[in-house]
C-alpha cells in the first residue's frame, strides 16, 4: 500500500538540516536508561534500553532521537529501531503526550518532518495539530510488521489473548517516555493514518488503561482491532436471536478496561475502508464510544480534503485531546441525528457523506459513591460552511463508561433524571446490564445544556 499523505515529500533547507542532524552517526548522550513505574512494572512488557543518539532544538522545541533493540519483546530479528520525542514548547512536568503511528512506506522521521520540520507544508494540512504544551512521540514500524497486524493475522488464536511483539514495543516505549518525563498519565493520546490508523485501533482499543482517546484517519482495515478485541463480523439483519446473542458475547467488554473514545475519519471511496462496518456495529452493539465521519475524500489525512465535507468537519472539531482517562464519559448510540453509513446492511440507502455522534459534547459534573451527573449538549462547530439542517435537538441512548467512584451494583435499580433550565424534563428507573453498564434510553439532547443525574434507588 502506498498511503497518500497530505504533504509534498519535499524539504525546506531548515528541515533538511534538521534531518541530517537527527540521523547523523554518533552519540550525543550515550546513557542507558531503564525506568520502571513502580505501580505498573509487573503489568508492563520489558522496557527498552534506550540510548539518546541525537538532540536538537527547533522553533523552541527540543527533539530527541532514542535508539534501542527489539529482541526483548519477541521480535523475529535483532534489529535496532528508534523513536523521536518532541518536547513541549511550554511547560514540561505532568504534560500530556500524543503518540503518532505512521502510515505504510513511511517512517517516524517522515512524520516528524510532516508535523514539525517541513516549512513547505501548509499548517492546515499537517496530519494533525499537536498543541504546544504536549510531548509528541513518533514511533517506527515497517510494512512487514504493520504495527503488529502481520503477526496477529498469522496467529489469531495466540494474539487474541496476548499482545503482539510490536504492540509490546509500542506500550513499552510509551511507558518508558511516560516514566522518564513525568507525563500526565491521564492524558496520553494515540493517532495514526492508514497503516498507522490500523495499528492505532488494534493497539489503542484494548488499552483504555493507557490511552485517554484515539483518533484515526483512513485506517487500513479493522481486522487488527477485531482480532485484538475478539470482534466478529456482525450477523445478517435476518439472523436468529441465538446468532445475535452469540455476536453480542464477542463484543462484551467484561474483563477489559473501558475502551478509549475513538474518532474515525474514513472515506467511502477508499478500498481500505471496506470493513469499517465491523467497527461501527461493534461500537453500536457493544456501546463503545465512536465519533465517525465519512465522505468521498479518498485515502488521505489532509484536513483540507476531509474538512470540505461539512459533516466530517463536525467530527474533526471534537476536542478529543481534552478527554481524560480518569474522567467518566458518555457513549451515544442510535442517535436520530446520525447519517446512514455506507458500510451498513443497506448500502443502497446510505449517505455519500455523513457523521455519527459528531454534534454531541459533554462535561462530567459529579462522580461520587452515591451521585453521578453529566452535562450534555449539542454543539454547532465553528466551520466555514455548516451542513444543511444542522440539528438543534437529538435523541440517543446514553451509556456511561470510565465511571470512577459511582458504585454500580448488579440487579440494583438506579433512578435517572434529565434536568434542563432547572426543570426535570424526563426521568426513569434502569438496571445495569450484564457488563455493569447503565444506559438511559432515548434521552433528548439539545443545544441548551442539560444535566443527566443518577442515584441508586
Amino acid at each position: 500500500m502506498n498511503a497518500m499523505l497530505p504533504i509534498d515529500f519535499c524539504e525546506s533547507a531548515p528541515a533538511a538540516s534538521a534531518r541530517r542532524f537527527l540521523v547523523a552517526v554518533g552519540t550525543v548522550l550515550m546513557v542507558n536508561l531503564k525506568i520502571f513505574a513502580a505501580d505498573n512494572a509487573a503489568d508492563w512488557p520489558p522496557l527498552p534500553d534506550c540510548s539518546n543518539t541525537n538532540t536538537q532544538s527547533v522553533d523552541g522545541r527540543v527533539i530527541e532521537c532514542f535508539t534501542h533493540g527489539c529482541s526483548q519483546w519477541g521480535c523475529k530479528d535483532s534489529r535496532q529501531t528508534h523513536f523521536f520525542l518532541v518536547h513541549p514548547k511550554k511547560g514540561g512536568e505532568n504534560a500530556p503526550l500524543c503518540v503518532v503511528l505512521h502510515s505504510a512506506n513511511r517512517s517516524a522521521l517522515d512524520y516528524l518532518d510532516y508535523f514539525f520540520l517541513n516549512r513547505n507544508v501548509d499548517p492546515a494540512d499537517r496530519c494533525d495539530h499537536i498543541p504546544d504544551d504536549f510531548y509528541t512521540l513518533f514511533l517506527d514500524s515497517n510494512n512487514a510488521e504493520w504495527w503488529g497486524w502481520s503477526d496477529a493475522s498469522h496467529d489469531r488464536n495466540k494474539y487474541s489473548k496476548e499482545p503482539t511483539p510490536a504492540e509490546k514495543r509500542v506500550l513499552a516505549s510509551v511507558e518508558w517516555v511516560a516514566a522518564k518525563f513525568a507525563i500526565d498519565r491521564n492524558r496520553i493520546y494515540l493517532t495514526g493514518t492508514s497503516m498507522g490508523g490500523c495499528g492505532s485501533l488494534g493497539i489503542g482499543l484494548p488499552h483504555g488503561d493507557v490511552f485517554a482517546a484515539v483518533r484515526v484517519f483512513v485506517p487500513a482495515g479493522t481486522e487488527y482491532v477485531s482480532c485484538r478485541m475478539g470482534l466478529a463480523p456482525a450477523p445478517a439483519a435476518d439472523a436468529t436471536k441465538a446468532q445475535q446473542d452469540a455476536w453480542l458475547k464477542t463484543i462484551s467488554p467484561a474483563g477489559r478496561a473501558d475502551p478509549p473514545p475513538v474518532v474515525d475519519l474514513s472515506a467511502r471511496n477508499d478500498s481500505w475502508s471496506k470493513d469499517q462496518g465491523t467497527l461501527l456495529n461493534a461500537a453500536r452493539d457493544g456501546r463503545f464510544s465512536l465519533f465517525f465521519g465519512w465522505g468521498n475524500f479518498g485515502h488521505t489525512s489532509a484536513f483540507s480534503s476531509i474538512g470540505k465535507y461539512p459533516r466530517c468537519a463536525t467530527v474533526l472539531a471534537l476536542p478529543w485531546m481534552e478527554i481524560r482517562k480518569n474522567v467518566a464519559y458518555p457513549v451515544f448510540t442510535h442517535a436520530l441525528t446520525d447519517q446512514r453509513p455506507p458500510w451498513s446492511n443497506k448500502p443502497d440507502a446510505s449517505d455519500d457523506t455523513g457523521q455519527i455522534n459528531g454534534y454531541f459534547r459533554w462535561s462530567c459534573l459529579a462522580d461520587t459513591s452515591s451521585d453521578f451527573a453529566m452535562r450534555l449538549w449539542l454543539e454547532h462547530p465553528v466551520a466555514d460552511s455548516l451542513p444543511p439542517g444542522v440539528p438543534n435537538e437529538s435523541v440517543a441512548d446514553i451509556t456511561f463508561r470510565r465511571v470512577q467512584h459511582f458504585k454500580v451494583e448488579p440487579n440494583k435499580n438506579y433512578e435517572w433524571r434529565l434536568i434542563r433550565s432547572g426543570e426535570t424534563v424526563a426521568s426513569g428507573v434502569i438496571l445495569p446490564d450484564a457488563d455493569g453498564l447503565l444506559t438511559i434510553p432515548k434521552a433528548t439532547i439539545t443545544i441548551a445544556p442539560a444535566e443527566l443525574c443518577l442515584k441508586p434507588r
